[in-house]
Order: C-alpha cells, then structure tokens, then sequence
C-alpha cells in the first residue's frame, strides 16, 4: 500500500513527538508498505543518516521547506502556531504534487498529535486516519498555585486552543473527512466528538521499542526502605511541587527515599519545595543523567510517582510499568487513561489538601502491602508488553485496508477502544 504519513515532528533516536513521527515513518515501512513521510527540515541530518543506515527502498523523507520570515516565527512564544499550521498549507502543496504521480492509497497524518490543529491533508480526498492526538486535556484550576507565574500560560493556551477549535477550519474538515480519528484520553476523545469526529476511537500514542524491555521481569529484593522514583521534565504542569507536598502527608514510620530524574525550567524552584515540605533527608534530585542511569533507576526503585497536572499520554508511565513498577498517579488525563486499574493507584482530583493527602495515602498503602506492589508491578509489566512500536503499528496497518475500502458514514459517536490501549 502507498501511505502518505504527514510527521512535522520527526527524527530518529529521540523521545516525544520527535520520535513518534519516525517510529511511525520507520515501523510502517517495516511491515512493507510503501511510506512517504512529509516532515520538517529541522531534523533532516539526523534522518537521513539514519535512512542510508537502514537502506530501506520503501521508506522515503520528504522535507517540507518553509521561507525563512515563516521559520523566524517558530523562534517566539506563540510563533509555533502560525509555524506550523503554515507549514501544514506547504505539505499540502507537496503532497497534491506528489499525489498526481504516485496516487497514494492512503493519508496517515501522526504528528504533531493535537486535535485543535487539525490537518490539511484532508483535501486530497484520500482515506484519512487521524492521529493519536491529545489536546483535550485542561489543567484544574483548583491547583493553578502550583503553576506559580506559568498559570497565565495554562490559561493563554486554553483560550488559543478554543479559539483554534472555532475557527480553524482544517479541524472541522479533518473531523468529519476523517475515516479515523484515534485519540490518546477521555479528554480529547470528548473533543473530537463535539467538533464532528464521525468515528472518534481511543489509542495510546505512547509506546516503546522491544530493545527497551528487560529480558524477564524485575524482581525485587524486599528493603527497609521504599524507593520512590519521579522522572521527567521540570515544567511547572509536571506537577512536581504536588509529589512532595503529598509526600509531606505520609506516616512518619514509613521509610521512603523520593528520586528525581530531570531537569526543566523550574529547575530553580526544587530545592524550594524540598524544603519548604521538610524533605531535605528523603529526597535525592539528580538532575538529568544519561538513559542508562534512568533504566537502572527503573529497576532499583519500588514505586513510580507522577502527578503531571495536564498531559496527553506521558510515556514515563509506560516505561515505569515496563520495569514492573507499581505506579500513583492521578485520576487525569493520560494518567487516567494509560495506567490500568490494576497496575497502579489513580488519585481522584479534588482540591489540593485532599489530593496530596490521598496520594500519601496510597505511598502508605504500597508500603504496608509487598504483595500488592508485586501485583500491580507484574500486572503493570504485562500490560507494558503490549504496547511495542511493532504491535501498535502492525494494529494500525491492519486498519489500512478496511478504510481504504470504505468512507465514513454519519453515526451515533459511542465511545469507542481499540484494544491496544
């Protein structure tokens, strides 16, 4: 089959939506199919040493260049927007180009994974799969105190997202001309309805390559001490100051010791908080370190904690649940959606006092309860098997030929859940 993957974000060996969009280009072409993968010039030299590495005839990069003036914009606060819903227009251009010689099958558009943004592809006429995206998800506004200053960001990039939503018209367009419209929560998957989604279903974006497992699952030597592990970036929505307050609440005869892998922006604010909660003897902040170091933290540490408090699908909850730890986490958001009940405790969100002190209940729960942790941990494990690039993908390409074969139709939306999620 002849797929048109639309990638804006792409490039090999990287994290996030970066990786996302290769591992879509690279996995597609793996199972065969014949892959043109539209994507920005910003990776482009790692892409293409990593093409003629591989040598594969069917996987082609197309590099979707934008005049400089356009490019300048990417450089400012709100620039991302107009960057790229321009350079959705220019991959437009090239595709109908393309399109009149190579008559592809079908459009894949992956990445950027936003609904509000939507797509321009949807004018070539082609079956459309849509996605995953997120965007849907709001930060509460009962915990705005932790954002600090980033609050009014919160609320700039709500109002831009409604905004978008109303008046971009690639997003209608891309709703209703979509055969599928995948979505990574609850929050986006209500979105994608309201805005005309004919059939909207949900998919977790998030996924890992098989190298990344260990060979057998992790067992773990009974400790004095339980190890909690945090990772990630240190933006404010990461919600790192609710992980120490919560900790702040937990039983004074339990032993922890809290990890944290990852630097940021707020990097400044951490000793703060430490300190401001009495944590200076339990809590070991690393900055970041080399992967290596993360998957050892992986392996050695008995719980994963991350209350992010707005997040599509974080991918740290997947690689915690691949080293068969037992994850808390809240009830929000990807959170909600990636962890499985019986993998991990999700904390309802209320208000911040009985958030942080359900949370410190549920470290106190872990820690009086081995077994229970193992359970979760192994539970955790073998949902995280799962959830490789190759499954996810070769689910994905199984649903090719059937959109292929036929149009959307107009439908009563039910939610619906590809059983890979």
């Amino acid at each position: 089959m002849k797929v048109l993957l639309s990638a804006y974000a792409c490039e090999p060996h990287r994290g996030t939506e970066l990786g996302n969009g290769w591992n879509w280009a690279l996995n597609t072409a793996k199972l065969g199919h014949d892959v043109w993968c539209l994507t920005t010039i910003e990776g482009r030299t790692a892409i293409e040493a990593e093409v003629e590495r591989l040598a594969m005839p069917n996987l082609h990069i197309v590099f979707v260049e934008l005049p400089a003036w356009i490019d300048k914009a990417f450089e400012y606060h709100l620039g991302f927007y107009f960057h790229y819903i321009a350079w959705q227009q220019y991959a437009y251009r090239k595709a109908k180009e393309l399109d009149k010689t190579i008559d592809f099958d079908l459009v894949h558009h992956a990445t950027i994974g936003s609904l509000q943004l939507g797509t321009a592809l949807w004018k070539l006429n082609k079956p459309l799969i849509f996605g995953p995206c997120g965007g849907g998800q709001e930060a509460p506004k009962a915990f705005k105190k932790y954002f600090y200053s980033s609050w009014k960001e919160e609320v700039i990039r709500s109002w831009i997202s409604k905004l978008l939503l109303a008046v971009n018209p690639d997003v209608k367009k891309t709703m209703q001309r979509a055969s599928l419209v995948l979505t990574t929560n609850q929050d986006t998957y209500d979105m994608a309805a309201k805005a005309g989604a004919l059939n909207p279903q949900m998919f977790l974006d998030t996924s890992l390559p098989e190298s990344f497992y260990p060979e057998t699952y992790p067992t773990r030597a009974p400790k004095e001490v339980l190890n909690i592990l945090w990772v990630g970036r240190l933006f404010a929505r990461k919600g790192m100051p609710v992980v120490l307050e919560a900790l702040k609440h937990v039983r004074p005869d339990v032993p922890f010791k809290l990890t944290i892998l990852g630097d940021g922006p707020m990097r400044d604010m951490v000793p703060q908080w430490i300190a401001e909660n009495n944590l200076q003897s339990k809590v070991d902040w690393k900055g970041q370190v080399p992967w290596e170091e993360v998957k050892r933290a992986y392996t050695e540490s008995d719980l994963f904690l991350f209350c992010s408090l707005r997040d599509s699908s974080p991918a740290q909850f997947l690689e915690a649940m691949a080293y068969g730890l037992p994850v808390v986490t809240l009830d929000l958001h990807g959170g909600k959606n990636l962890v499985p009940d019986s993998a991990g405790i999700k904390v309802p969100v209320t208000n911040p006092e009985k958030t942080c002190k359900a949370l410190a209940k549920a470290v106190e729960q872990l820690y009086d309860n081995p077994m229970l942790r193992e359970e979760m941990g192994r539970n955790g494990y073998a949902f995280a098997k799962t959830q490789t690039w190759t499954l996810k993908t070769e689910h994905i390409a199984g649903l090719y030929s059937k959109y292929t074969q036929a149009k959307p139709t107009e439908q009563t939306v039910q939610p619906n859940t590809l059983n890979l999620t």
